[in-house]
């Protein structure tokens, strides 16, 4: 499971405080994809758990491509 996951305060407007399941956390910020969740954590951990997720296959390109430029970029990512 993914460390915790931080939610920008605009993806709570129907919560005070977001939920401590990863999950959910990782699903709100795939819901606005790319405007939110494109640092590298959580870039990683949306692909680690996509197939968990509920993403279209656009988004999840979108995702993988964020992934391979991380890597590329930082190279500790690589696997």
């Amino acid at each position: 499971m993914p460390e915790k996951i931080d939610i920008p305060k605009k993806l709570l407007w129907d919560y005070k405080k977001a939920p401590a399941d990863p999950l959910w956390r990782l699903q709100r910020i795939a819901d606005f994809f790319p405007l939110y969740g494109r640092d590298r954590n959580t870039v990683r951990a949306l692909y680690e758990n996509s197939k968990r997720l509920r993403i279209d296959e656009s988004t999840r390109l979108l995702i993988e491509e964020y992934k391979k430029a991380w890597e590329e970029k930082g190279g500790q990512d690589r696997k």
